[in-house]
């Protein structure tokens, strides 16, 4: 692994170990920040729909404003989550919510390198008393570079990462 792509790995790891909810690291739990938290759909009611409720919702998630990652990225990805959460079972809450099970923070990063861009992405998972319970984390490899690194990263990618992101959660509350 090349020096860039080491440092990229131990910027990422080391925000993903934060545990405070200090506003100064960058993680608001208010979602105050300009980068967008992920939308719960809702109809022009304001009701969330009812062909994409869970049935038996195996947590209530809320997802904090992600760092690392380009708001257009992210955007793509936030729409994932709030389509595929309920067919993971997870019913996304707003940060306001009182029944929230668990916060999610996510943590980005890019680099290229022979050819190929990679994407790493870390998920710290916490009570709603601030208490960090579990971490996911992984990588998706991209063909092709650019001078940013982000600019060949594909929707279909951000795609991959939100479902593996909700796979992973569900299957770690169905075991614990």
């Amino acid at each position: 692994m090349g020096f860039r792509a080491l440092a990229t790995v131990i910027v990422a790891l080391t925000l993903g170990a934060c545990s405070s909810t200090d506003s100064s690291l960058g993680v608001d739990t208010s979602a105050q920040l300009s980068t967008p938290s992920v939308a719960i759909p809702t109809t022009d009611s304001g009701v969330q729909p009812t062909g994409i409720q869970a049935n038996a919702a195996i947590g209530n998630v809320y997802f904090a404003p992600i760092v690392g990652a380009p708001v257009s990225k992210i955007t793509a990805l936030s729409k994932r989550l709030s389509t595929a959460a309920p067919l993971n079972s997870i019913k996304l809450q707003a940060s306001t919510s009182n029944s929230i099970d668990h916060e999610i923070r996510g943590y980005f990063s890019a680099f290229s390198e022979s050819g190929q861009t990679t994407v790493i992405h870390v998920w710290d998972v916490f009570t709603p008393q601030g208490q960090r319970v579990h971490r996911i984390q992984g990588q998706e490899k991209v063909s092709g570079t650019g001078t940013e690194p982000w600019s060949v990263v594909p929707t279909a990618t951000m795609d991959q990462i939100a479902d593996s992101v909700l796979r992973q959660y569900a299957s770690w509350r169905s075991t614990s």
